[in-house]
């Protein structure tokens, strides 16, 4: 076997149970019939979840946990980053988030030749402060961008350079040919017989993910008669705890324990999403929001919030509804449209199913590969990548 063209090392904070870890093992799992890349995993903290960690190692790459704890600065850690570097003849330090991000610059200013990749996934922050900028501009080769939204903030905030290229999901998982439109659904039981299942999937950090909002919503949907149940599914963690045990008082409070239950740190959205009758995504902002993409590709209709990367993705009435940020009530007027309106649902998750083809995680893989060869140049100029077409790739334009 030939060198691969190029050595990535793939690096990040924790391997939990969120959106930036699924996106990466998926992408590395898209990755393993092709030879232009190789990848080197590092996770740099101890918060690591076990089966993510088993499917991570279950793919045959080198793959490093530093088993570091969360705040410490110690340079052993940034010594065991170069040696990981030099032992692979890294090229590319692609990094996912803040922290690996700054472990990332450290390694470059030890080592020049470093190329970075950096992958914004929120809109938030709103601002960067002046150093912030000065890093990012300094250090950062390429900016990755997973929306039109976050692509505006790199522009607003002087990101550059920056490429926006939207996320991507393996659709197989999620696909159901045996699932029953919701028209067919109530023929066979009535939510009078079996409630409405509602499923909201993201970390259970409501100041963010907007759990509170769903419960309020619920109850004041029982109030007015409607038999609803939901599953709010995600990961609990140290910086999560209290907002998870706000929650779970809020229900009591609101007496929907037989209404509201909670899946924490479970990782089998596929089978959790095929028992469900209607997805909602509550964010009160959201860089994408990779589990509408998961919820559509399942055939299951969705209500996310009026906001950055959700709207993007959802066309009002046509491949699902909106409702406005941070309101009550209009989430509660969408979800009772669903409930009364199956036809409506159906048409919904459809168009939705359509839709969400164009976000195979093929085409993320496709334009990754395209980004790092870009930077390699003019290293690799008589070196050219090509491979089969796998389509075209959406949004896909450096700036």
């Amino acid at each position: 076997m030939t060198k691969p063209l190029i050595q990535v090392l793939q690096l990040i904070s924790s391997l939990e149970v969120g959106g930036a870890e699924k996106l990466l093992l998926d992408l590395l799992a898209a990755s393993r019939n092709f030879q232009q890349v190789q990848f080197t995993v590092v996770i740099m903290n101890q918060a690591v979840n076990p089966e993510l960690r088993q499917r991570l190692q279950s793919m045959n790459l080198n793959v490093y946990f530093l088993d570091r704890p969360e705040g410490h600065k110690h340079i052993k850690y940034l010594l065991a980053l170069l040696r990981i570097v030099r032992s692979h003849q890294v090229d590319i330090i692609h990094c996912h988030n803040g922290g690996s991000k700054l472990w990332a610059v450290l390694c470059k200013l030890l080592k020049p030749s470093l190329k970075l990749v950096f992958t914004v996934h929120d809109t938030i922050p709103a601002h960067y402060s002046g150093l912030q900028k000065w890093v990012h501009q300094t250090f950062i080769d390429q900016h990755i961008a997973i929306s039109k939204s976050v692509a505006a903030l790199c522009q607003r905030e002087g990101l550059w350079p920056y490429t926006q290229i939207y996320n991507g999901i393996d659709l197989s998982p999620f696909r159901n040919a045996h699932r029953l439109s919701l028209v067919e659904r109530l023929q066979k039981r009535s939510f009078q017989d079996y409630p409405l299942q509602i499923v909201q999937v993201g970390r259970l950090y409501y100041p963010k993910k907007g759990q509170d909002l769903l419960i309020k919503a619920i109850y004041e949907c029982k109030q007015a008669g409607l038999n609803i149940q939901a599953k709010l599914m995600g990961g609990v963690y140290e910086y999560s705890q209290e907002s998870y045990q706000a929650l779970q008082k809020m229900v009591a409070s609101l007496g929907l324990d037989s209404e509201i239950e909670f899946l924490v740190n479970r990782t089998d959205v596929p089978e959790v999403l095929r028992q469900a009758d209607l997805f909602v995504l509550p964010s009160r902002y959201e860089g994408l929001g990779l589990v509408v993409l998961e919820a559509m590709a399942g055939g299951v209709p969705v209500i996310a919030s009026n906001i950055d990367g959700p709207a993007e993705l959802i066309e009002h009435d046509q491949t699902g509804l909106l409702f406005e940020n941070d309101e009550v009530n209009s989430l509660v007027t969408q979800i009772r449209r669903i409930y009364h309106n199956p036809v409506l649902a159906d048409g919904l998750s459809s168009a939705a199913a359509q839709f969400v083809v164009g976000f195979d995680i093929e085409r993320m893989r496709h334009a990754y590969y395209q980004l790092y060869q870009s930077l390699m140049t003019p290293r690799f100029l008589h070196e050219k990548y090509s491979e089969p077409t796998v389509g075209e790739v959406l949004d896909g334009t450096s700036v």
